[in-house]
């Protein structure tokens, strides 16, 4: 199984968007500043995370939502699509990254 995942960075005001087979661990790797883009965004939180069958599909809707750049698309797209992560905590809500 492959996701495409959607994190939020106060410090930045900012969407990531990212594919992974496992979305915890990617997390962590953003977190840990081993992700040039990534780095300068510390802490970065879970949004939610859409699952994909394989890669191809998912690089492609990860490169589909990059190109997009609209939040009130993706809100409508997380709401319909995603999934949020337990335990609830660990992740941060559409309302509070202004999407």
């Amino acid at each position: 199984m492959h996701y495409v995942y959607f994190l939020w960075s106060t410090k930045l005001g900012k969407i990531y968007i990212g594919e992974s087979t496992d979305v915890i661990n990617r997390l962590d790797y953003h977190n840990r500043g081993l992700q040039r883009y990534t780095k300068c965004g510390i802490p970065w939180k879970l949004i939610r995370f859409v699952n994909f069958k394989n890669r191809k599909e998912a690089l492609g809707e990860e490169k589909r939502l990059k190109k997009c750049k609209n939040k009130k698309y993706y809100k409508y797209y997380l709401l319909e699509n995603g999934k949020k992560i337990k335990p609830p905590n660990s992740g941060v809500s559409l309302d509070q990254v202004g999407i």
